[in-house]
């Protein structure tokens, strides 16, 4: 995963400034997708919006780096003169919707290329998880599967899209490959735990789509309330002390997640690199393909989940997770042994230090569209 500067490019059509510049810029979003989701979108864009000029892509490797440098300028070969539809103003970054561009590439206004079709809508309002993002269910494509169908999806004779939110538009992306009913994680109305939203958040952690935050954010909009209570049948709420578990699992190589009974940390690998600080690292553990430090991945994790639920002194607690009898396979938690790396040993006081630092910096920052957790004793 990268994060995204992308400026679209239109021609300027201002009699007193065209001499001076063809093209001005009208729309800039901030992305963090793969570079094959990114080519997808902007060739969507471009042949959706054929008044497109160009495209400039700037990048930075990690979300907390201010700048941006230049990657590449795309021309968009589908180009006409046809006359732009806005104004030619800047998208206001603040106000723009956090989970549209992630997804985009894999929706369409979908082709009728198959010999039969239907559409059954949906009337309870479900809503049904695509990637790390969530949506209101309208209804579901049923069409006779084509061999490419067939092959990419292994399905049998038909093929079954989600259409979704609003907009009414019909999702492709390879999430619906083993089946639509599994994706779908309640009703509008209803209350979920933090964990019920497991399956979600380690994908984003894998892909690096969205904040942590974000991700909640989107199940709200939909009209699910997310609860940090212990369980469903319960008004206690977890507690302000995250507990992570690290398992050393050979040489420089670690695994970190929380505990059960805490909020939910996605599971990470990481790794010792060779100047002592810990990274992020993908299951083949690269030495030579460095990620982001562990500290700045969960930092973002406790202090999104910190600002969601308006949990200003969320903390974490690191233990180890260690091989109590090899005979029968059982562990014990213990701190954090002598013998491991010293980075791995200060790890929670560096995580501590920089929550620390942000709620001094960002005092009175909350979520103050957060869904009221309303708990209704069973009768």
């Amino acid at each position: 995963m990268r994060y995204y500067l992308i400026t679209y490019y239109i021609k300027n059509n201002d009699v007193a400034t065209k001499d001076i510049f063809e093209y001005i810029p009208s729309k800039s979003e901030e992305l963090t997708m793969t570079h094959d989701q990114l080519m997808k979108l902007i060739n969507s864009k471009f042949q959706q919006f054929p008044y497109l000029r160009c495209v400039t892509v700037m990048e930075k490797l990690w979300k907390r780096y201010k700048d941006y440098d230049l990657k590449f300028t795309a021309k968009n070969l589908y180009y006409s003169e046809t006359p732009a539809t806005k104004d030619y103003n800047l998208e206001d970054f603040e106000n723009r919707d956090m989970k549209k561009y992630a997804n985009e590439a894999f929706f369409s206004k979908y082709e009728v290329n198959h010999k039969g079709f239907e559409i059954n809508l949906e009337k309870e309002e479900k809503v049904i998880r695509l990637g790390a993002y969530f949506y209101i269910l309208k209804g579901v494509l049923i069409c006779e599967a084509s061999e490419d169908e067939k092959e990419k999806y292994d399905c049998d004779k038909y093929m079954l899209y989600p259409i979704v939110d609003d907009d009414w538009r019909v999702y492709e992306g390879d999430e619906i490959c083993d089946n639509i009913e599994s994706l779908i994680i309640g009703k509008k109305g209803d209350t979920l735990l933090l964990k019920d939203l497991h399956v979600a958040i380690d994908y984003n952690v894998r892909e690096n789509i969205c904040a942590y935050e974000c991700l909640l954010h989107d199940v709200e909009r939909c009209g699910i309330t997310v609860s940090n209570r212990k369980s469903i049948d319960s008004n206690e709420e977890l507690s302000d002390t995250i507990v992570l578990e690290i398992s050393n699992i050979g040489n420089t190589h670690f695994r970190i997640k929380s505990n059960r009974d805490s909020y939910y940390i996605a599971e990470r690998n990481f790794i010792v690199g060779k100047d002592d600080e810990l990274y992020e690292s993908n299951d083949d553990y690269n030495l030579n393909q460095y990620h982001q430090k562990i500290v700045t991945r969960i930092v973002d994790d406790v202090y999104g989940l910190s600002y969601f639920f308006n949990k200003p002194n969320l903390r974490v607690l690191v233990t180890a997770r260690v091989l109590k009898d090899e005979r029968n396979h059982e562990y014990e938690y213990v701190t954090i042994p002598k013998d491991w790396f010293y980075t791995v040993q200060t790890l929670e006081s560096e995580i501590n230090r920089e929550l620390d630092e942000l709620h001094k910096q960002y005092p009175n920052s909350y979520n103050k569209k957060k869904r009221p957790d309303v708990f209704e004793e069973k009768k």
